[in-house]
Protein backbone atom coordinates (compact mmCIF):
# COMPACT_ATOMS: atom_id res chain seq x y z
CA UNK A 1 0.00 0.00 0.00
CA UNK A 2 1.10 3.26 -1.02
CA UNK A 3 1.09 6.30 1.50
CA UNK A 4 1.89 9.84 1.08
CA UNK A 5 3.82 12.51 2.97
CA UNK A 6 0.35 14.10 3.76
CA UNK A 7 -1.54 11.49 4.87
CA UNK A 8 1.37 10.41 7.41
CA UNK A 9 1.39 13.50 8.70
CA UNK A 10 -1.99 13.76 9.24
CA UNK A 11 -2.20 10.63 11.21
CA UNK A 12 0.90 11.53 12.88
CA UNK A 13 -1.09 14.64 13.92
CA UNK A 14 -4.15 12.99 15.02
CA UNK A 15 -1.94 10.88 17.62
CA UNK A 16 -0.30 13.84 18.87
CA UNK A 17 -3.34 16.51 19.35
CA UNK A 18 -5.38 17.24 22.51
CA UNK A 19 -8.68 15.13 23.12
CA UNK A 20 -11.18 17.30 21.83
CA UNK A 21 -12.71 16.97 25.37
CA UNK A 22 -10.31 19.42 26.63
CA UNK A 23 -10.79 22.99 26.38
CA UNK A 24 -7.31 24.29 27.09
CA UNK A 25 -5.16 25.29 24.69
CA UNK A 26 -1.93 25.45 25.84
CA UNK A 27 0.37 28.42 24.26
CA UNK A 28 3.80 27.44 23.32
CA UNK A 29 6.53 29.38 25.52
CA UNK A 30 6.94 33.52 24.28
CA UNK A 31 9.19 36.46 26.18
CA UNK A 32 6.65 39.55 26.46
CA UNK A 33 8.65 42.40 24.98
CA UNK A 34 6.01 45.29 25.57
CA UNK A 35 2.37 46.04 26.96
CA UNK A 36 -0.10 48.22 25.91
CA UNK A 37 -3.42 49.19 27.90
CA UNK A 38 -5.63 51.48 25.58
CA UNK A 39 -8.62 53.02 25.05
CA UNK A 40 -10.12 52.75 21.82
CA UNK A 41 -12.85 53.05 19.09
CA UNK A 42 -14.26 50.24 17.32
CA UNK A 43 -14.03 51.54 13.73
CA UNK A 44 -14.67 48.63 11.15
CA UNK A 45 -14.26 45.21 10.08
CA UNK A 46 -11.84 44.51 6.88
CA UNK A 47 -11.97 41.89 4.52
CA UNK A 48 -7.66 41.11 3.42
CA UNK A 49 -8.02 38.55 0.26
CA UNK A 50 -4.94 36.82 -0.78
CA UNK A 51 -2.15 37.65 -2.11
CA UNK A 52 -1.29 35.15 -4.39
CA UNK A 53 2.14 34.55 -3.24
CA UNK A 54 2.68 30.40 -2.26
CA UNK A 55 1.50 27.66 -4.76
CA UNK A 56 -1.19 26.87 -2.11
CA UNK A 57 -2.94 30.43 -3.14
CA UNK A 58 -5.42 30.94 -3.02
CA UNK A 59 -7.03 27.83 -2.04
CA UNK A 60 -5.12 25.87 0.20
CA UNK A 61 -3.11 29.20 1.98
CA UNK A 62 -5.11 30.50 4.69
CA UNK A 63 -3.51 33.88 3.49
CA UNK A 64 -6.74 35.97 3.58
CA UNK A 65 -8.01 36.78 6.58
CA UNK A 66 -11.07 39.53 7.92
CA UNK A 67 -9.96 42.15 10.65
CA UNK A 68 -11.62 44.35 13.03
CA UNK A 69 -9.83 47.96 13.18
CA UNK A 70 -9.76 50.16 16.03
CA UNK A 71 -8.15 53.35 16.71
CA UNK A 72 -6.31 54.37 20.14
CA UNK A 73 -7.97 57.04 21.72
CA UNK A 74 -5.67 56.99 25.09
CA UNK A 75 -3.06 55.26 26.42
CA UNK A 76 -3.49 53.96 29.84
CA UNK A 77 -0.46 52.14 30.53
CA UNK A 78 2.55 50.92 29.42
CA UNK A 79 5.94 48.55 29.60
CA UNK A 80 8.69 48.17 27.44
CA UNK A 81 9.47 45.03 28.59
CA UNK A 82 12.29 43.90 26.16
CA UNK A 83 14.42 45.66 24.23
CA UNK A 84 13.04 45.06 21.00
CA UNK A 85 9.50 45.74 21.96
CA UNK A 86 7.01 47.74 20.18
CA UNK A 87 6.68 51.32 21.13
CA UNK A 88 3.91 53.01 23.13
CA UNK A 89 0.68 53.00 21.03
CA UNK A 90 -0.30 56.65 20.22
CA UNK A 91 -3.78 58.78 20.07
CA UNK A 92 -4.56 58.15 17.21
CA UNK A 93 -2.89 54.68 15.95
CA UNK A 94 -4.95 51.73 14.59
CA UNK A 95 -5.01 48.57 16.24
CA UNK A 96 -6.56 45.62 14.33
CA UNK A 97 -7.21 42.17 15.35
CA UNK A 98 -8.00 39.11 13.13
CA UNK A 99 -11.45 37.68 13.46
CA UNK A 100 -10.40 34.08 11.54
CA UNK A 101 -7.68 33.11 14.13
CA UNK A 102 -6.92 33.50 17.45
CA UNK A 103 -2.54 34.91 18.24
CA UNK A 104 -0.81 32.64 20.73
CA UNK A 105 -2.01 33.45 24.11
CA UNK A 106 -5.13 35.94 22.96
CA UNK A 107 -8.40 35.55 25.25
CA UNK A 108 -11.00 33.22 23.69
CA UNK A 109 -13.86 35.81 24.87
CA UNK A 110 -11.67 38.70 22.36
CA UNK A 111 -13.27 37.46 19.03
CA UNK A 112 -16.87 37.16 20.71
CA UNK A 113 -17.04 40.78 22.57
CA UNK A 114 -15.78 42.23 19.23
CA UNK A 115 -17.88 40.53 16.76
CA UNK A 116 -20.72 42.24 19.35
CA UNK A 117 -19.67 45.76 18.56
CA UNK A 118 -20.60 48.49 16.48
CA UNK A 119 -18.98 51.32 15.22
CA UNK A 120 -18.31 53.98 17.63
CA UNK A 121 -18.43 51.38 20.72
CA UNK A 122 -14.97 51.91 22.82
CA UNK A 123 -13.41 49.24 24.67
CA UNK A 124 -10.47 49.11 26.91
CA UNK A 125 -7.74 46.24 25.76
CA UNK A 126 -4.45 44.93 26.37
CA UNK A 127 -2.47 44.06 23.94
CA UNK A 128 1.03 42.28 24.86
CA UNK A 129 3.78 42.01 22.17
CA UNK A 130 5.43 38.68 22.63
CA UNK A 131 8.33 36.61 20.89
CA UNK A 132 6.62 32.71 20.78
CA UNK A 133 9.50 29.70 20.76
CA UNK A 134 7.52 27.26 19.36
CA UNK A 135 9.31 24.10 18.35
CA UNK A 136 9.90 24.58 14.65
CA UNK A 137 9.95 28.77 14.67
CA UNK A 138 10.35 31.42 16.94
CA UNK A 139 8.19 34.66 15.74
CA UNK A 140 6.20 37.42 17.15
CA UNK A 141 2.78 37.80 18.21
CA UNK A 142 0.16 41.18 19.30
CA UNK A 143 -2.56 39.06 21.13
CA UNK A 144 -5.53 41.17 22.98
CA UNK A 145 -5.68 39.65 26.37
CA UNK A 146 -7.83 41.51 27.96
CA UNK A 147 -11.17 43.66 26.43
CA UNK A 148 -13.84 45.22 28.22
CA UNK A 149 -16.23 47.53 26.64
CA UNK A 150 -16.36 51.02 28.77
CA UNK A 151 -19.12 53.73 28.06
Amino acid sequence: MRYSIFSLLAVAFAACSPDSSSSAVASPPADLLARNTVVASYEKMVDIPCRFMTADCPDRCDHATRVAVFRVIKNEDYAKLGEYGDDKMMEGGAVTVDMLKDEPGQAPAVRELISSLKQGDKVRMTVHHNYVKDETANYPARPVVSIEAVK
